[in-house]
C-alpha cells in the first residue's frame, strides 16, 4: 500500500528574521509560511523565515489524518491576523505527487528534502536552513 504524504502551506502577509526580531510587509515572491508535514513516519510543524531564509522544524505525534485539523486550529490561532493563502496537498506518490499537486496550484514545485525524512516547500533559488534556534515557550 502507498504511503500517504500531506503537506499544508499557509502563506503569510509578512516576511521576518526571527534573528533580529524583525517583520515587515511580504511582496509577492518574499514571505514566510507556516508548513505541517506528515507521513506514516512522522509529523513535522515548519516555520519559514523568508528576510534570511531561517527555517524551524518542530516534530509533532499524531498521524497525517490529525494534521489537517492541528494545522488549521494552530495557524489561525496564531497567525489568523496575518494569513493570506493556505494549500492542503496530499499524495500516494511521494515527493513527486506532491510536485504534481503544486504545479496543479499553479505553485512553484520546488520542494526541500530533509535528512529528518521532512519535506517543505521553498520558492525556487532559494536557501532555507536552520540559521536560528527557536526560544522554549
Amino acid at each position: 500500500m502507498p504511503m500517504k504524504s500531506v503537506l499544508v502551506i499557509f502563506f503569510l502577509s509578512v516576511q521576518s528574521n526571527y534573528l533580529d526580531n524583525t517583520e515587515t510587509d511580504a511582496t509577492d515572491v518574499d514571505f514566510d509560511t507556516v508548513q505541517f508535514f506528515a507521513t506514516d513516519q512522522g509529523n513535522w510543524r515548519i516555520k519559514t523565515y523568508a528576510i534570511n531564509q531561517d527555517v524551524h522544524v518542530w516534530s509533532m505525534g499524531g498521524t497525517p489524518d490529525d494534521i489537517l485539523d492541528l494545522a488549521r486550529q494552530n495557524t489561525e490561532k496564531h497567525y489568523g491576523d496575518v494569513l493570506t493563502e493556505g494549500y492542503i496537498l496530499e499524495s500516494t506518490d511521494g515527493v513527486d505527487g506532491l510536485r504534481n499537486e503544486l504545479r496543479n496550484r499553479g505553485l512553484d514545485d520546488h520542494l526541500e528534502i530533509s535528512k529528518s525524512g521532512f519535506v517543505f516547500w521553498a520558492p525556487a533559488g532559494s536557501n532555507y536552513h536552520s540559521r536560528s534556534t527557536p526560544q522554549q515557550d
